[in-house]
């Protein structure tokens, strides 16, 4: 356990430390009245052993009182120190190109005496053809770090960047990787469950030298980071920002080696990264350069076992605190109920103490200790964290068959409030909820929650069953019952609405029909009419010509 990174999430909290200067005071004074008390209505009986008791009861139990005060407030300040590694489910890759557009990158050095830049934005373009299924980024490293494209998946705007990329994009003086580097760990959203790549693309000139400390920051939070160097290792002299001053400018791949090689050593880089290097330099130049970067991610999303990363998050030392609060709480209780009077005694006193806190520390297995840490995390908001402690106790606890079906039953909650739908139901299944010698509540609230994962995906019918199942676990689940009465209605009304279209579609058949029987008889009507018209008129026209 490192015990780096000291936070205080809450510092201001800390202001109420000094309200046990009032209190001692206060304290002090009612003890002084009741001596006073005791020595004005008891003339006749010595009273100083009983004053000197009372006094050491006092002092300790104020004490004790005050270092249970201390360590509550220090609970609810949120202090957190030391690191510790945990596994984290990644979905999807994202990658992040840090393009350096300083004035180096100008240099005609490069394979087919073009220059570094055009070479980089070839290179790139190459790359973002391959990057089936994965989103992507932009940064712009010159002087400062600058977000141009945030996570996207739109090629055709990734790729228009590209093309135009050029010094004059950024008004910024200098070069600095590292803050390109830093701008993009800040651009990843925290609640991104995808696996984060950065790619950088330039010569290793730099100006300020920050290019390790943001390799280090962005390895803490489990992000390879890949160097692809352009260019070549002999000076080459181009024109300055200014336009007149003339400088020599080379790649820069033996000061990235040493970076890497000695990142890529370190122990946290040991703990996070096992089957790959925390930072890795690519020479752009190399015939296999570019399956090297895209071997990251294949492997990654096809190796099922890979999809488990690790990051290093700050232990939150809240449930230490508590402990001690409550510890020295009881204490101020023992000192106020028994007369300690000798040295002896209060070895024996802190002797039992010391006992009684083994036995707390023993009496709660890991497993247990880490579900409880995780369902904090996860009433917290925290759903990073909860998963990691559930899926730890999960693998681990297979000595404990209802510690490990618990976990995987939170685990599976956990998944289900990240809307992981899919992976949650997953592990709900893993727990063969058909075995009735499973604890009633454990499988009326998995059923419970299989039925909310259906009734989300619209399969009502399916809910319904699952509801009814967790209503036989646990007849006591009233939101089970509620949920299962909505679903039969939906059920009802889908029904009712294909019934009313079945109908629909019957009264438009006979309509059409109907339709056409009346066309039909006009039709004869009209051509009888036409007929008798017909014969009349040829009648008339005999007679008239008759009479004519």
């Amino acid at each position: 356990m490192n015990l780096s990174s000291f936070t205080i999430e809450k510092p201001q909290v800390l202001l109420f430390i000094f309200a046990i200067i009032p209190a001692i005071f206060f304290i002090f004074f009612r003890f002084r009245k009741v001596t006073n008390a005791l020595q004005n209505s008891s003339k006749s009986v010595p009273v100083s052993p009983l004053v000197k008791s009372l006094r050491f009861a006092v002092t300790l139990r104020t004490l004790f009182l005050c270092l249970a005060w201390i360590f509550a407030v220090l609970a609810f300040s949120g202090i957190s120190f030391g690191t510790k590694r945990i596994p984290v489910h990644k979905s999807g890759n994202n990658v992040t190109f840090v393009f350096d557009i300083s004035y180096s990158m100008l240099a005609g050095d490069a394979p087919q005496k073009i220059t570094r830049l055009d070479a980089m934005k070839i290179y790139a373009s190459s790359l973002l053809e391959q990057l089936n299924f994965s989103s992507f980024s932009a940064v712009l490293a010159k002087g400062d770090g600058f977000v141009a494209i945030p996570e996207t998946e739109d090629t055709a705007l990734m790729e228009n960047l590209i093309q135009n990329l050029s010094p004059s994009l950024v008004t910024a003086t200098g070069t600095s990787l590292g803050k390109g580097i830093e701008a993009a760990v800040n651009a990843i959203p925290t609640t991104s469950s995808k696996a984060q790549y950065i790619w950088v693309f330039t010569d290793g000139d730099e100006t300020d030298n920050l290019l390790e400390k943001s390799i280090e920051t962005a390895a803490r939070f489990a992000i390879p980071v890949s160097i692809v160097g352009f260019g070549s290792e002999n000076e080459s002299e181009i024109t300055a920002g200014d336009g007149k001053t003339r400088v020599k400018t080379a790649l820069r791949s033996n000061k990235i080696k040493e970076i890497c090689e000695k990142l890529n050593k370190q122990t946290y880089s040991k703990l996070l990264f096992k089957n790959s290097p925390t930072v890795s330099y690519i020479d752009s130049r190399e015939n296999s350069s570019a399956w090297k970067l895209l071997n990251q991610i294949t492997t990654k999303s096809s190796d099922e076992e890979k999809t488990l990363s690790y990051e290093l998050k700050t232990v939150n030392r809240h449930t230490f605190f508590i402990f001690w609060a409550v510890f020295f709480l009881i204490l101020s209780f023992v000192a106020a109920e028994f007369k300690v009077s000798s040295l002896q005694k209060i070895k024996k006193l802190f002797s039992a103490t010391a006992a009684l806190s083994i036995l707390v520390f023993s009496s709660c297995t890991n497993e247990k200790k880490q579900v409880l840490e995780g369902v904090w995390a996860w009433y917290e908001g925290k759903y990073t964290s909860a998963t990691a402690d559930f899926l730890n106790t999960a693998n681990k606890a297979r000595q404990d068959p209802q510690t490990q079906q618990y976990a995987i039953y939170d685990l599976s909650a956990t998944y289900l409030s990240m809307n992981e739908l899919d992976a949650s139901l997953e592990r709900l299944n893993q727990l063969n909820l058909d075995n009735k010698e499973l604890p009633p509540d454990l499988r009326s609230a998995a059923f419970y929650n299989m039925g909310v994962i259906y009734e989300q995906r619209s399969d009502y019918k399916q809910a319904a069953e699952c509801f009814k199942k967790s209503i036989l676990a646990d007849s006591r689940n009233l939101n089970a019952k509620v949920n299962l009465e909505l679903c039969e209605r939906e059920l009802v009304q889908k029904q009712v609405k294909a019934a009313e279209s079945l109908m629909q579609a019957v009264n438009e058949e006979k309509a059409d029909k109907s339709d056409m029987k009346t066309e039909l008889f006009n039709l004869i009507r009209k051509n009888e009419s036409k007929k008798w018209r017909n014969m009349s008129e040829s009648s008339s026209k005999e007679e008239s010509g008759i009479d004519y």
